[in-house]
């Protein structure tokens, strides 16, 4: 299969589209289920709260999104946006990865070399926490 350069950008671009487009249709589902939780709250913007520990890595975050028993809606509403995040977050590493295929079709070691690392950074950097 040859795989000239105008359909690799063609898939690199519907990529880029997709993964935003995916990230914010997640988002806004779970945006919507955070704040159909907490509706009646009053926020306080003088105190800081951080990240709860639940959602301090990707992997405890879709754990926690797709968890079958978490009931409250709160966290799930709240997992589920940091999911449509992370989306957001994988969408140039999937770039990154076709960039990686395209030049690797091409035969052009130097790129596919540097391509490599800078994914392997990237994914790293992504599930090291």
């Amino acid at each position: 299969m040859e795989v000239k350069d105008p359909q690799l950008q063609r898939m690199i671009g519907f990529t880029l589209r997709s993964g935003v487009m995916v990230a914010i249709l997640i988002g806004l589902f779970g945006g919507t289920i955070f704040f159909q939780a907490h509706r009646e709250d009053t926020v306080a913007f003088h105190v800081f709260a951080g990240t709860k520990s639940l959602y301090a890595s990707p992997i405890r975050t879709v754990q926690q999104a797709l968890h079958p028993q978490v009931q409250d809606k709160e966290n799930r509403g709240l997992a589920i946006a940091q999911v449509g995040i992370i989306c957001l977050l994988l969408t140039p590493v999937i770039r990154v990865a076709f960039s990686l295929i395209g030049f690797a079709l091409e035969r052009d070691t130097a790129y596919v070399c540097i391509t490599a690392i800078v994914l392997t950074t990237l994914t790293i950097s992504l599930l090291m926490h």
